[in-house]
Formats: C-alpha cells, structure tokens, sequence
C-alpha cells in the first residue's frame, strides 16, 4: 500500500517542529516504512532504527529519504 508520498519500505526522517520547549526529541529519527494507515488517512508507521519501535505519524512530518 501506499500513500501520496510513501510506500511500505521506503526510508523517512522526521522533520523538527520548531519552537517545542525543550526542543522536539524525535526529530531527525531515521526508519522505515513499516504500515499505510487507512484510518486516520494520512498517517504512516515508522520503524525507529534508534529503538526498534513503531511509531505513528503524519506523512506531512516525514521526508523520504
């Protein structure tokens, strides 16, 4: 499956979000694409390789690497 701007298997960083306090700790986290969700649409899973873990987000706070 795929959406707009990512397929199962592709590779993805998250994007920083400035101005959090304390800056946003995830951000540069590299993965992959693991899961298309249906249901919110648009939201990906992530594999974090820094973790292991899967983690939900936005496509639009990912970019392809």
């Amino acid at each position: 499956m795929e959406t707009g701007r990512f397929s199962v298997g592709d590779r993805a960083r998250v994007l920083d979000r400035p101005g959090w306090s304390g800056g946003y700790e995830v951000a540069h986290w590299e993965g992959e694409i693991v899961e298309i969700k249906e249901d919110p649409e648009g939201y990906v899973i992530m594999k974090a390789d820094k973790t292991g873990y899967n983690m939900a987000f936005n496509e639009n706070e990912l970019e392809r690497i």
